[in-house]
């Protein structure tokens, strides 16, 4: 129940991947635009970085009774949304925040699939809906990643004055 449109919203969430990377391409690299756009990306991933591990956290917590264990699940879904928050706050740093958010979606992706494999909390159709958008993402994230070092490779994420 629900799967089609798990996978259409889950689709629709990567819209904004997609489109701030096809910005960066036709923005020049050393134009403040283009620090915003890669600011933008990182902000928008810190969301869906935190939306990920929040439904992790609630299967985990609806199914505490059947897991031996929860401290070490609940203490891994939250790192991702931590790791994310603090490639926000490298202001100066965006190839360490786009390697910070990329090392996010890696762990929600590895522990998407322990909660599958081991503790037996989510369905088959949800985790490879779960394992196909993240691994779109990552890929995302390294050719964005790739592109920033390639075009530019002295770009910051722009301060609050220079919005």
């Amino acid at each position: 129940m629900g799967q089609q449109q798990s996978y259409i919203l889950g689709s629709l969430g990567l819209i904004p991947f997609i489109a701030i990377i096809l910005l960066c391409v036709i923005s020049p690299p050393d134009s403040k635009v283009y620090s915003l756009l890669i600011f933008i990306y990182i902000a928008y991933a810190a969301v869906i970085s935190s939306f990920l591990a929040g439904i992790q956290w609630g299967l985990i917590t609806s199914f505490a009774d059947k897991i031996y264990y929860v401290l070490i699940p609940l203490s891994v879904s939250v790192m991702p949304p931590l790791i994310s928050w603090v490639a926000l706050l490298l202001v100066e740093g965006q190839k360490i925040s786009l390697s910070l958010v990329l090392g996010s979606f890696l762990l929600i992706s590895f522990h998407d699939y322990y909660l599958y494999q081991q503790l037996k909390i989510t369905p088959l159709w949800f985790i490879r809906m779960r394992l196909i958008l993240s691994i779109i993402v990552i890929i995302l994230t390294s050719l964005l990643f790739i592109y920033t070092a390639v075009s530019y490779t002295h770009l910051t994420l722009p301060t609050n004055r220079e919005v």
